[in-house]
């Protein structure tokens, strides 16, 4: 069945591993139910602070006739509990409230499918201080806009510093849309500088234009 998932939710999907996956904020469940369906994992704990967005994943479940999701109402990982699920995909919300319900991490999950709206440059210092290993760090162009997909491990044992560069523009930005990011960079630039050119937020989309020239050319 085509879940229409896009190409945002597509790389989502795509970096799922283990056998046991918490979908958080699942919303409609697409990713759920895709996560199934592909042989992703074996099981998944769909989870949601509304009941409302809950009952739409457990009538496409039933649509789609997929039974291995368990459906629970709550606030993040909350209703997970150690040793459940090795695996978290947390899309479709800002960076702090990822970072909110990243404060409590259940033992057990290994690896961390994020997908920020906003607030990226803070999560990717969290993660970091956190000591959890940033693995991939890319963005993905569905539509008009840009999203960034981090793959993140816990406990890897891997040094989990970023420097500047990965920290404002993350691991692997380069690819086949930089150019059209670039460009949105500088338009994004553009209306701040001419709101205040002193505005902190002026100055680090200078900063990241900068950077993301060096790494294009360098």
């Amino acid at each position: 069945m085509n879940l229409g998932l896009g190409k945002r939710l597509t790389a989502v999907v795509k970096e799922i591993e283990g056998k046991s996956l918490a979908d958080v904020g699942c919303d409609h469940g697409k990713v759920s139910i895709a996560a199934i369906l592909e042989g992703k994992v074996e099981r998944v704990i769909a989870c949601d602070i509304s009941s409302k967005s809950l009952q739409k994943a457990i009538d496409l479940a039933e649509k789609c006739q997929v039974k291995d999701i368990e459906f629970r109402a709550g606030d993040g990982l909350q209703v997970i509990g150690d040793g459940e699920v090795s695996c978290a995909v947390i899309a479709g919300m800002g960076g702090n409230e990822i970072m909110n319900i990243l404060s409590r991490i259940p033992l057990g999950i290994k690896r961390l499918v994020l997908s920020p709206h906003r607030n990226v440059v803070e999560l990717r210092s969290f993660l970091s201080k956190k000591n959890i290993y940033i693995d991939k760090d890319y963005i993905v162009k569905d539509g008009r806009k840009f999203y960034d997909i981090i793959v993140a491990q816990i406990d890897s044992g891997k040094d989990c510093e970023i420097d500047r560069g990965q920290l404002l523009l993350g691991k692997n930005k380069i690819g086949g849309d930089f150019d059209e990011y670039l460009r949105l960079l500088r338009q994004k630039y553009d209306a701040l500088m001419q709101m205040s050119a002193d505005s902190e937020k002026a100055k680090l989309y200078k900063e990241m234009l900068d950077l993301a020239e060096e790494m294009r050319y360098a």
